[in-house]
This record gives C-alpha cells, sequence and structure tokens, in this order.
C-alpha cells in the first residue's frame, strides 16, 4: 500500500516505537486500509472501531501475540525467549477458553468488588500523602512523584508486599515492559534484560507463595493461593503469572492514566475549569474521555486460527492481527470530531479496558483510583500548572505513557 510521503516518515517513526503523535498517521492508514501489513513488526494492523470490538468476539482469532515474537523467538537467544513468552502467554490476556474462563472464574474468587471497595481509605490515605509530597517539592516530576507512587503502592498493598521492596519491583517492571509491549527489532535489545527481570519477579513471587502457602494472610496473593472452585486450584505457572500480570496492570495503566488525565487537564485549562470535583458523574466523564483520548493499553493482539479474509486482505493461520485500540478510540465513524478533548463526552463507548471476555479484571480498581484522585488532585494543589510545554511519550509499541510531565506547585 502507498503512503504519502508526509506520512511515510511518520509511519517509520511508528514501527521503530519512536512516534509521538501517531494520531495523524493512524487516520490516514484508516481512510486508505483498514486493515494493513507490517512487515516490520511482523503483524497486521487494524485501525477501526467496528473491526476492533468485532474481533474480540470473533471465534476466527484467538488471544495472544505469538507471531509478533516469531523474529526473535528464532533468534540466538531463542530459549530466553521462549521462557518469556510462555510466562507472557499466562497473562489473563493472553488465554483463551476454555482455560481463560476457569483463570478468569478463580481470580475472581480472590479479586473481588468487595476486596476493591474495602481499599478506599487506604487508597485515599496513599493519594494524600503523595500529594502532600508534591506541594512540599514545589517543582518535581508529577510522574515519578504522584503517577507512579499511588497505584504501585495500591497493589503492592492488595498483594501484600512490603512498600520497601517498591524500588526492585520498579526496576524489575521497567526492562520486563519494553520486550511485553514492545514489537519488532526491538525485542531483540529488550531480550536480556526482560529475561533477567523475569528471574527477578519469578523467585520473588515462588517465596511469597510458598510462604501464604503454609501461613496465609489477609492479601489477594494468599486469596490466590487458597481460591478453589469444585475442587480446582490454579497452578504454580498461573499463580506465577497472574501475580506478575495484576502487579504490571494493575500500576502501569493507571499510572499512565493519573499522567495523561493530569498533563490533558493542565494544558487545556478550559478544560480544567469545567471540571466539577465535588460532582461524581463529571468526574467519571472526564476519566472516560481521558481513557479514550489517550488510551493507556494501545492494542489488543490476536492470532488468526484459520485462514480469513478481512477487507480484501487474505490473513494466514497463525499470524498475528493488532487491532490498535488508540486509532479504534479515534475513530471519526464513532466518536463525532475524535480529535477533541472533551471532558463531557457522552456518549462514550470507548475500548481502552478491551471488551468481552478479556475485558480488563482490574478496570474497576483504576477507574475507582482515578475517581479519588483527581478530586484531591483540585483541592490540594489548586495552583498546579505544568512547568515547560513539553513533554515526551515512553516509546514502545503497546503501552501510551508519558516518560515524564514537570510540574510546578505556586
Amino acid at each position: 500500500m502507498h503512503i504519502d510521503i508526509e506520512h511515510q516518515r511518520d509511519y517509520e517513526l511508528f514501527c521503530q516505537q519512536k512516534l509521538q503523535d501517531p494520531y495523524p498517521l493512524f487516520h490516514e492508514l484508516r481512510r486508505k486500509q483498514p486493515i494493513l501489513w507490517c512487515e516490520p513488526l511482523n503483524t497486521w494492523l487494524g485501525f477501526r472501531y467496528d473491526d476492533t470490538l468485532a474481533a474480540v468476539k470473533d471465534p476466527r482469532f484467538l488471544s495472544g501475540r505469538a507471531g509478533v515474537y516469531d523474529t526473535v523467538l528464532q533468534g540466538p537467544d531463542h530459549k530466553k525467549a521462549r521462557a518469556l513468552v510462555d510466562h507472557l502467554s499466562m497473562w489473563m490476556q493472553s488465554v483463551n477458553p476454555p482455560r481463560h474462563t476457569r483463570l478468569r472464574k478463580l481470580a475472581g474468587i480472590a479479586f473481588t468488588p468487595r476486596m476493591i471497595k474495602d481499599r478506599v481509605p487506604r487508597i485515599e490515605q496513599i493519594i494524600h500523602q503523595r500529594l502532600k509530597v508534591v506541594r512540599q517539592k514545589g517543582r518535581c516530576d508529577f510522574v515519578n512523584e504522584f503517577c507512579y507512587w499511588v497505584p504501585a503502592t495500591v497493589i503492592c498493598d492488595m498483594l501484600g508486599l512490603p512498600q520497601s521492596d517498591h524500588e526492585r519491583f520498579r526496576d524489575w517492571v521497567a526492562n520486563l515492559m519494553p520486550f511485553s509491549s514492545g514489537a519488532g527489532a526491538a525485542l531483540a535489545d529488550a531480550l536480556q534484560p526482560a529475561y533477567d527481570a523475569l528471574q527477578g519477579l519469578l523467585g520473588y513471587f515462588q517465596d511469597a507463595i510458598d510462604q501464604r502457602r503454609s501461613r496465609p494472610r489477609d492479601d489477594l496473593i494468599s486469596a490466590l493461593v487458597h481460591a478453589e472452585e469444585n475442587g480446582d486450584r490454579l497452578t504454580d505457572s498461573e499463580l506465577f503469572g497472574l501475580c506478575v500480570f495484576l502487579f504490571v496492570a494493575g500500576h502501569e495503566t493507571t499510572s499512565s492514566l493519573l499522567a495523561s488525565g493530569t498533563y490533558l487537564l493542565l494544558n487545556r485549562p478550559d478544560q480544567w475549569r469545567r471540571l466539577d470535583p465535588h460532582d461524581a458523574p463529571s468526574v467519571h466523564r472526564a476519566i472516560e474521555e481521558f481513557l479514550r483520548y489517550e488510551s493507556p493499553v494501545t492494542r489488543a493482539p490476536r492470532v488468526a486460527r484459520a485462514d480469513l479474509q478481512l477487507h480484501g486482505r487474505s490473513i494466514r493461520t497463525g499470524q498475528a492481527v493488532t487491532f490498535l485500540l488508540g486509532a479504534a478510540n479515534r475513530d471519526p465513524d464513532q466518536f463525532p470530531d475524535p480529535d477533541r478533548f472533551d471532558i463531557d463526552r457522552a456518549p462514550n463507548k470507548h475500548l481502552a479496558f478491551g471488551f468481552g471476555r478479556h475485558f480488563c479484571i482490574g478496570a474497576e480498581l483504576a477507574r475507582l483510583e482515578a475517581s479519588i484522585a483527581f478530586p484531591m488532585i483540585f483541592k490540594q494543589l489548586a495552583t498546579l500548572r505544568l512547568d515547560g510545554d513539553q513533554v515526551r511519550w515512553r516509546a514502545a509499541f503497546g503501552v501510551r505513557a508519558l516518560e515524564a510531565l514537570p510540574v510546578v506547585v505556586d
């Protein structure tokens, strides 16, 4: 397919995972070919909302990203790559029925709405403490001082992990994410750090799981270890996969939501003024627009389980098909004036948390943390403003997250 000269460089930067603003490119590609083979990333790319929504329910597609990893699995470090891919295939969003149905049911026994609701006082305490730190510093990186710390502390508390281990976790996740959220040539460079991080995480959670088996506590790891449905329990590999996935997903997505939401409001003072922190529906609508406008998870990866045709393109069995959530959530056929940021947008049926059986298990927790955080930011940091007019987004295929957010509290 031909790409206009003005978009050719954007396409190259996108494939290199260095494109800061992908949305003009997404619009161009959606207009010309809604399904496109991307050789550098070894996957088909889908840009339309309707296709993305249909794919999550289409039995011709399996959840997973196996095809994206083909090159690195055939490389010189294929054993390490296989260990990583095998582990990532145990993450909730990569598992398919009937196993997914079983895992979701067992995880649901432990990760309940009541458990999440019971965390409200603690979440409020964590947010208050971190906002106090920001206010005392006066000038800081809001991502580092607030947006990371809040969800990381919340999920560590829920899992029963000590706060003293936060920095170790942060390093492990920072090294694992470029592989788990990457694609193409970047995977080779990310392989060794990600493999080392995985070994650290598995060793850490092995100890934690062994302790909970003999001495259960009032935490999520204990609940997962002892979750049972008609005599069925999670295996060790399933427990490892769930623990690592819940930790990574439990703070990465929410951290991005808090950072991008704050940036969008500070960068658009008219929207900041319109948000009523005392009105729960107003806050809820704003959060949904943050999620649509800068979707933290950027893709819904699928693998074709049979040869099929989509928009006239022939997709072969086993090929990866990556439906881009960021593109779907800016599709003008679903969202009028999609590039306009509007905290009162309604309806707003975005796909930021997926859909159907693979709907994000932590969506309720992420929304809860955000619904508590933004009103408290308004109340405690009324003079918060951006420190400069330039921000950079993380170079990654699978996540949309700010690297830093310099702010000042006058």
